[in-house]
């Protein structure tokens, strides 16, 4: 049977682009679609050649039309699934994922898919659930493994995290290294002299590259600093920092500009009666990693009328919009009520897609938001900001033992630790200047020590009554996504405080200099 045109020009189309021959192809998908403007086949080749040349926004303009003119199709749902991940926008790609485990429910990669998107965005019951079908499949298995780990630790359960990241060790030489450093963060996990036998072995190994060296460093780190002997821990830290900063340098003078330039910055300033119509009370919690920020989240997250989210991107992305619309700090100094509007709106659509219905109060606990108190404080002028100090030598140190997975490249540097320390310090001072008690500034050390008085008071200052499951805050069931899950489940102590001391004799300059900076901390904002 003899072909008409349009069915000779999407032949043509499709046998171009099995070729590679893009531009002939995409060249006959339009002579297809100026005859039959919904043809799906010669769309989804134009959609094709828009990933191929990295233009996303017309890629998503073409996959959302065939979604549109074909609700099932496969490849359209897949193609909205990965520009989603593209964008960091896990909710769509969840979203989607979900379209697609149900037209196809045998698939294994979509519901491993499924479950990491769910698990990105604290979805942990589901994301239990696509990886445990994949696990009784017994497909894409060591990744299942891992993340199951991963799935479990933030729900709270050591004992079963613990017993899927060692089954993950077992699957290969090509795990140990994840495998290990996910046990050690798990921090209340107790290593064994097996775990500590084979990490031993795999450093002496020459098959490792220098990022699993490091991973298998840090772990050893903490096996080390669980049998008392603190010389050999750091010396295994500072092996593994040492490994990291080649493979993560830290960008001072970019950061150090930065800083610079908000600080000879006067943000807009906005009256309290301009804050957004849905009369919604944003806390932000920021300050430096490992400082009790998660702690804090934990117990504010008890109370009856807020609402937790994660380590929320948003603010962050607002800032660069800005910065690359011509600088941050000179946009922050002249915002217009339109401008603020739209950056307003943006900004409570992503966080709203945490919640079934609309909280009087939620959390963004991102600490690196110190970075945009001005811009916060633009944003919404009754937005409550608890920026937490614990001891700059005891954070020095928390922070120097922890791998990030992705950010805080000055982590791996004393050195460096101290620069972005100094230079939070001068930007707190610089925002405390400018919104005085808008901002409180809450001390770990004296939360965990009279923390009856210091969660009254923290309730107070966010407007919020006080509730007695705030004290008990370790009996709440929430996931937590952070390396602070496991001790956020428990009551609290003391056992952080002073922890540095340990560490003293071996960062003599370090430790001299944190000091400094802990006494300029405790006279600026904590007296």
């Amino acid at each position: 049977m003899e072909l008409n045109r349009e069915e000779r020009y999407l032949s043509d189309a499709k046998a171009f682009y099995s070729e590679k021959k893009f531009s002939s192809a995409g060249m006959y998908a339009r002579k297809v679609l100026r005859r039959n403007p919904e043809q799906c086949d010669a769309l989804i080749i134009l959609a094709r050649l828009a990933l191929k040349n990295n233009d996303l926004k017309e890629a998503l303009r073409i996959f959302s039309l065939i979604k549109t003119l074909a609700p099932n199709s496969f490849e359209a749902i897949s193609g909205l699934v990965f520009i989603a991940e593209k964008r960091e926008d896990f909710f769509a790609a969840y979203r989607y994922l979900v379209t697609l485990v149900e037209l196809m429910p045998e698939n294994h990669e979509n519901w491993f898919k499924l479950g990491i998107m769910a698990s990105k965005i604290g979805l942990m019951d589901e994301a239990e659930e696509a990886f445990n079908f994949c696990h009784n499949k017994r497909s894409v298995e060591p990744s299942v493994l891992l993340n199951l780990g991963h799935v479990y630790k933030a729900k709270g359960d050591t004992a079963k995290a613990a017993e899927f990241y060692h089954n993950y060790i077992k699957a290969g030489p090509d795990h140990q290294a994840v495998g290990y450093w996910s046990l050690a963060d798990l921090k209340n996990y107790s290593f064994t002299d097996t775990d500590a036998k084979s990490l031993k072995t795999n450093l002496e190994s020459s098959q490792y590259s220098n990022a699993s060296r490091s991973l298998f460093l840090f772990a050893q780190s903490r096996i080390f600093e669980q049998k008392h002997d603190y010389e050999q821990s750091f010396n295994s830290v500072s092996e593994a920092n040492r490994l990291m900063q080649g493979l993560r340098p830290f960008k001072a003078a970019p950061f150090s500009h930065i800083i610079d330039s908000l600080l000879e910055c006067t943000p807009v300033k906005k009256d309290k009666s301009q804050s957004c119509a849905t009369q919604q009370t944003p806390i932000f919690i920021v300050g430096m990693p490992r400082s009790g920020t998660t702690l804090t989240e934990q117990i504010l997250a008890s109370h009856s009328l807020v609402e937790a989210t994660d380590e929320l991107p948003y603010m962050e992305r607002l800032a660069l919009e800005l910065d690359m619309s011509g600088g941050y700090a000179k946009w922050l100094a002249r915002l217009t009520d339109e401008k603020l509007d739209s950056l307003r709106r943006q900004y409570l659509s992503q966080v709203s897609q945490y919640f079934e219905s609309t909280p009087e109060y939620f959390i963004d606990k991102n600490p690196n938001n110190f970075l945009h108190i001005g811009l916060i404080k633009t944003l919404f002028p009754d937005a409550k900001i608890v920026n937490v100090i614990r001891d700059a030598n005891d954070n020095a140190m928390g922070v120097f033992k922890q791998h990030f997975s992705r950010g805080h490249d000055y982590s791996y540097s004393l050195d460096n630790i101290v620069v972005y320390w100094k230079r939070y310090v001068d930007l707190m001072r610089h925002w405390t200047d400018l919104y005085g008690e808008d901002i409180y500034h809450l001390s770990f050390e004296k939360l965990v020590h009279s923390p009856d008085d210091e969660i009254a008071k923290l309730l107070n200052y966010c407007g919020l009554s006080f509730e007695d499951q705030c004290l008990t805050f370790y009996k709440s069931k929430r996931t937590v996504l952070t390396p602070s899950a496991s001790q956020v489940r428990q009551p609290m102590n003391t056992k952080a405080i002073g922890q540095s001391q340990k560490y003293q004799a071996y960062m003599p300059s370090s430790y001299q200099q944190l000091a400094g900076i802990a006494e300029k901390v405790k006279s600026e904002f904590l007296s």
